[in-house]
């Protein structure tokens, strides 16, 4: 069961966004528990380390503490987290950098917009538990989707790079890496230059000739297909969140 909270201190808006997450959520099929708060004061971190996705409001005027703080609390608690602002300001756009913000809607698109990234919301979510097997040595290593950074390849194997508690994995493997593509693909991943594939969810920055990941690691881009590239990357984040891309 999915826990989503809303954050809005317009008592009338907190209402519509309660209101039609619970219509899509339903329609959906989906089961969730829901938190509304008008006052992020009253926020615990209980609240905060338990949920899966956020809605929330930026601007709060009688709160010490606003969207974006709520947002660093989550994070604090939770990586895969799914943060979607809500607000009437396009200016707070490129913060949501910072947090890793999955949406930001305008609350004059409501309608148009919320019901969509909530069910993306949850397929984020679903995909986080998604193994993909890979054989090393003659064995199978189940590994999360989600902690896969990218692949190399280099004099015809291939190097998957997994996100470890501490540091970063390793694994060679003799395969194609287009074939791989073909597979990871549907999966959220993106194929940035002839020998590199990156793990969307963990790509922070894509320019020209870099991209850049939450581990740091920078990698090289095609700039000949850096605009496709770009596309795929707004359309796999749903092409809301474009103060990422440089």
């Amino acid at each position: 069961m999915l826990s989503l909270l809303i954050c809005d201190d317009d008592a009338q808006m907190l209402s519509r966004l309660e209101q039609e997450a619970r219509r899509v959520l339903t329609v959906g099929g989906i089961e969730a528990k829901i938190a509304v708060y008008g006052d992020s004061d009253e926020l615990s971190n209980s609240v905060l380390s338990s949920c899966d996705i956020a809605l929330l409001d930026i601007d709060f005027e009688n709160s010490k503490k606003n969207g974006m703080d709520i947002a660093r609390s989550i994070r604090a608690f939770r990586e895969d987290a799914v943060i979607i602002f809500v607000t009437n300001y396009i200016e707070y756009a490129p913060e949501g950098y910072e947090v890793r913000a999955f949406r930001y809607i305008l609350k004059n698109r409501l309608d148009r917009d919320l019901g969509q990234h909530i069910i993306e919301a949850a397929e984020l979510l679903r995909s986080h538990n998604d193994i993909y097997k890979l054989q090393v040595n003659g064995e199978i290593i189940d590994i999360p989707v989600k902690d896969i950074l990218y692949l190399e390849v280099m004099h015809h194997s291939v190097t998957v790079y997994v996100k470890d508690t501490k540091n970063t994995k390793a694994y060679n493997i003799y395969a194609s890496l287009s074939d791989l593509e073909r597979n990871l693909e549907p999966l959220g991943f993106l194929r940035i230059h002839k020998s590199y594939l990156v793990n969307m969810r963990h790509l922070r920055r894509l320019q020209c000739r870099e991209a850049l990941l939450d581990t740091g690691a920078a990698l090289p881009v095609s700039e000949k297909s850096y605009r496709k590239s770009k596309n795929k990357y707004l359309l796999w984040r749903g092409g809301t969140v474009r103060w990422n891309i440089l």
